[in-house]
């Protein structure tokens, strides 16, 4: 069990290894983000140094969207590399850092077709933009500090949750209020150590050590700390 969870961890690490290289290359992301299949509206987001400048040339409106202000909607149309037209969409600038990925980031809003969607994707991609991979948005959020590593996980949870308590869980979540209970047991048990070895290191300056008594019962609060979070 070791093993695996040794071999887990270092896919892990591989894999956000690659994630940076790719945002240090400066690569600029594109994929659909809403379910495969029909719906009225689907969505395809594009994120990167260079998704202003994708859009700029897969999008027809009143204004290039390299002119629109941050987090307002344009209506226009989206062509192909042909420049055949494929559909009408409303598209939104969102800004760095004030976006999901920290990053410039396009969202597109077109009909919900799985071909034209498709196709949507596509021009986006004959524009520059390389295909995300699973996860790989959030996966930026996480790197460009728009979430913690706890948060991240909750996105995933919040997708998945087929239950009010599975759902309410990974909205708290997904606030961050895990990662500020982790970062409070974090933060007591460093307190506690610090004491210990300045009792030990300096006691000609009168710290005295906590006793058996009470240093068992700052870390049983801890431990209970610790035994709620994974009931």
């Amino acid at each position: 069990m070791h093993r695996s969870i040794e071999r887990n961890s270092a896919e892990s690490l591989t894999n956000l290894k690659t994630e940076e290289e790719s945002i240090i290359a400066g690569e600029t992301i594109a994929a659909i983000s809403t379910p495969a299949g029909e719906g009225a509206i689907a969505l395809v987001r594009i994120s990167g140094a260079d998704a202003v400048a994708v859009a700029d040339r897969v999008f027809r409106g009143k204004e290039e969207p390299s002119r629109f202000a941050s987090h307002v909607q344009h209506f226009g149309e989206i062509f192909d590399r042909a420049d055949r037209l494929i559909d009408q969409v409303v598209l939104s600038i969102h800004r760095a850092p004030a976006s999901y990925t920290g990053e410039d980031l396009v969202e597109i809003s077109c009909h919900g077709g799985t071909l034209v969607t498709a196709k949507v994707l596509e021009a986006c991609l004959q524009a520059g933009a390389h295909s995300a991979r699973p996860g790989e948005f959030t996966e930026r959020a996480f790197l460009n500090g728009k979430m913690d590593l706890t948060q991240a996980e909750a996105v995933i949870d919040l997708i998945r949750a087929k239950t009010d308590l599975a759902l309410r869980s990974a909205t708290e979540q997904l606030e961050g209020r895990l990662g500020e209970k982790i970062r409070k047991i974090r933060d007591d048990l460093i307190s506690l150590l610090a004491h210990i070895d300045a009792s030990i290191d300096f006691p000609e300056e009168g710290i005295a050590p906590d006793e058996g008594e009470t240093l068992r019962g700052r870390l049983d609060s801890v431990r209970e700390e610790i035994d709620a979070l994974l009931a």
